[in-house]
């Protein structure tokens, strides 16, 4: 089990001292970037004892590592957007795993989802939202998870496809749903093959229920795949890239 120590490093004022952010605007969404492989950018003083168990339970360090780098600087961030300290930042889960800010400032919708070495946080204020990043691997998707995640349309347009270029139209397609079912906070309540997002990047607009979403796929590194849904529309995606030393770029 790996041991999660709440410590300061060399580096810990570097994600506490975040310029304030100005909240995003109107239908605007604000994507941020995280670098997990950089080096701890902030204390882990800062997770709250439900994110340090978690942590603890991961069964191989790196796993670990990843979970604590992704929300140390999830709380940074949120502290700069809130103009508040880190450990301040207060959110629960809600019955299906989906985070939201409690207290006076509750009003920023956030998402967060990490593979590999690559963080994506989504911040909003019109609506609910949802981002998800996966990191393609040759050996997908395989029959079995084929049809659990594809509708009948994809899984046809798949099978049309060599078997060495499956790979990344099917993470494609599973990042864009799995960014629908986290803005409407279903989780896998909902099948993913009874949602038809598509294999291609291309926006769209779609319904769960009574919720109209408006979905678009992500510019990320090589090598990932990623989507962001969001009720209602979108205004603009802005970018923002985090390592170790804090703000890269906007």
């Amino acid at each position: 089990m790996p041991v999660i120590r709440a410590e300061r490093d060399d580096s810990s004022a570097c994600l506490e001292a975040l310029p304030p952010q100005a909240w995003p605007q109107g239908g605007d969404v604000h994507v941020w970037c995280i670098d997990l492989q950089a080096p701890a950018a902030a204390s882990s003083q800062c997770l709250d004892e439900a994110e340090l168990e978690r942590a603890r339970r991961f069964v191989h360090s790196d796993d670990a590592r990843r979970y604590v780098r992704a929300h140390v600087a999830l709380r940074a961030i949120l502290g700069a957007y809130l103009g508040c300290e880190p450990a301040r930042a207060a959110f629960v889960q809600e019955p299906q795993g989906k985070p939201r800010l409690v207290g006076p400032r509750a009003g920023l919708h956030f998402n967060l989802s990490h593979s590999k070495e690559l963080a994506l946080l989504a911040l909003g204020t019109a609506a609910e939202l949802g981002v998800d990043v996966e990191a393609v691997r040759p050996d997908l998707p395989g029959p079995d998870l084929a049809a659990a995640v594809l509708d009948p349309r994809e899984l046809e347009q798949l099978a049309a496809l060599a078997d060495g270029a499956q790979a990344e139209p099917f993470v494609t397609c599973w990042t864009r749903k799995e960014a629908c079912l986290k803005a409407v906070g279903l989780g896998l309540n909902l099948e993913p093959r009874k949602l038809h997002a598509g294999l291609e990047p291309q926006p769209m607009r779609l319904r769960i229920g009574a919720r109209e979403l408006e979905l678009v796929s992500l510019g990320v590194p090589a090598g990932f795949r990623a989507a962001l849904a969001v009720a209602g529309g979108i205004g603009r995606v802005m970018r923002f890239e985090l390592d170790g030393a804090g703000v890269l770029a906007r």
